[in-house]
């Protein structure tokens, strides 16, 4: 079975062959170093591809042509590799990676002896050429002149000799209808405990114990060219229902989507804005790849028109989260991608299987599907029990909603009702323009969890709300 390895390896070429040139110190032996690696990832693609293909393919270029502390120092100081992944692919324990690192920077042939050198990594980019090493992109259009110079032609040159090694016309015209910057990601089956997430289109799977929180957002209120700030992005603002602990701390794993969650925000890139535990950033503002950020490791991949961010030490888990991404109109809570804003009857006779509660936002500029969760069949009856029949008085209609608002999904066999929870004027509105306020009962049944984190207190609505929703911290 070889299903995704076309796709993988060539997203993935230019950068193994800027490695291996890098660490072999010859662009020869790179070029026969890269097509071994790859013919044997090839061979064993079913099981190499559970585990992490891009760690295994440098493990067999280190094993062709360089010695461990050379590899050590380049998969530190040109990938921005972490101790545990030198670890993996030299095939020892963390302290022995450690040690031969530390040995290779300080060999006395080399004319450096430190991993923050600048002088480190423009040599080995020198050597490496021109070839991507973190973002593979499509090659040029075949038989149009490269830019760059002789370097960036012999680079390209052996990733076409690699491809007419591994599939000829076939993986070139395969290749060429990936994406610009894309990277094959194969499926992965991950535990049935793992919960869904989404965010405008874009939908993986988490551990159920994982908070929410916060990732970059974008604003004219902050500095410099792409105006990016953090308002909460290194820490959880909630903790998952199936979490034990008692309070949020550094080390709560969480999913962040661009949102206010602290009212001290900060420009982009300023301390304490990556997570120190184990994340996902919706919306990221980094570039796809892998790379090393403060004490742990960032892996983003391309999706549509956004970037999702998996930060963890954990390859393995890394991979399977960024396995389970997908784009979809209805996401796995029932909740659609194109805006619900307005009321919509359900069937009559509407017997509840489960209860969508989907959180809309404006807060970007443009309405979208912020926040997805799903209720189970008791959940949905009750809360349908507390609105209906919703009662109607003067005073009691909405305008259409804005800002931020819940739009709640009754779903059934004969199709599904939806109510919206206007939080600008403090009522639940159902079809034919009834009415109810939001109130302890009428809210209870579904805003937890990740409700809690990005929905704020209703405006006029029961004082005794402001329990059951986010407000941002001082």
């Amino acid at each position: 079975m070889t299903a995704g390895y076309d796709e993988w390896s060539a997203a993935r070429a230019p950068s193994l062959l800027a490695f291996a040139t890098a660490i072999c110190g010859d662009g020869r032996t790179a070029d026969v170093a890269v097509a071994r690696a790859l013919e044997r990832i090839r061979g064993s693609w079913s099981r190499v591809v559970r585990d992490d293909p891009d760690l295994e393919a440098r493990r067999q270029v280190v094993r062709a042509c360089a010695t461990r502390r050379r590899g050590a120092v380049v998969l530190r100081v040109l990938e921005g590799r972490s101790d545990a992944e030198i670890a993996e692919v030299l095939h020892c324990s963390e302290s022995a990676a450690r040690r031969h690192l530390r040995r290779g920077l300080a060999d006395p042939r080399r004319e450096v002896v430190s991993a923050e050198s600048a002088d480190v990594r423009r040599q080995l980019v020198a050597r490496a050429g021109s070839a991507s090493t973190q973002l593979p992109t499509r090659p040029p259009h075949i038989g149009a002149p490269a830019a760059g110079g002789g370097t960036r032609s012999r680079i390209w040159l052996a990733v076409l000799a690699v491809i007419a090694v591994l599939g000829g016309v076939a993986y070139v015209a395969h290749e060429s209808r990936t994406p610009e910057g894309a990277i094959g990601y194969p499926r992965v089956d991950v535990p049935r405990t793992w919960r869904y997430e989404s965010y405008a289109g874009v939908q993986l799977q988490v551990p159920d114990t994982w908070g929410w929180g916060g990732s970059p957002m974008r604003s004219a209120i902050f500095s410099g060219r792409r105006h990016l700030g953090s308002c909460g992005t290194d820490l959880a603002a909630v903790l998952s229902p199936a979490d034990d602990s008692s309070y949020v701390s550094a080390l709560t794993p969480f999913v962040g989507r661009p949102a206010v969650l602290t009212q001290r925000c900060v420009p982009w890139g300023s301390a304490g804005t990556i997570p120190r535990a184990d994340a996902v950033w919706f919306d990221s503002p980094l570039a796809a790849g892998v790379k090393g950020v403060e004490s742990t490791v960032a892996e983003t991949r391309a999706v549509g028109d956004q970037h999702v961010s998996v930060f963890s030490r954990s390859s393995t888990l890394r991979r399977q989260i960024l396995g389970s991404v997908e784009q979809v109109d209805v996401d796995a809570n029932g909740c659609p991608t194109a805006v619900v804003a307005r009321p919509v009857a359900g069937p009559r006779d509407l017997q509840p299987d489960s209860l969508s509660v989907c959180v809309y936002s404006q807060d970007t500029g443009v309405a979208l599907l912020e926040y997805s969760g799903s209720r189970p069949r008791p959940s949905a009856t009750a809360y349908a029990g507390h609105v209906d029949p919703a009662p109607t008085g003067r005073g009691a209609r909405c305008p259409t909603p804005s800002g931020r608002w819940v739009a709640l999904g009754l779903n059934s066999r004969g199709g599904t009702r939806w109510d919206v929870a206007n939080l600008g004027c403090g009522r639940i509105v159902t079809a034919g323009g009834r009415s109810v306020p939001m109130s302890p009962t009428t809210v209870r049944d579904w805003a937890v969890g990740g409700v809690t984190a990005y929905v704020g207190p209703p405006r006029g609505g029961d004082r005794g709300l402001s329990d059951d929703f986010m407000t941002p911290s001082g």
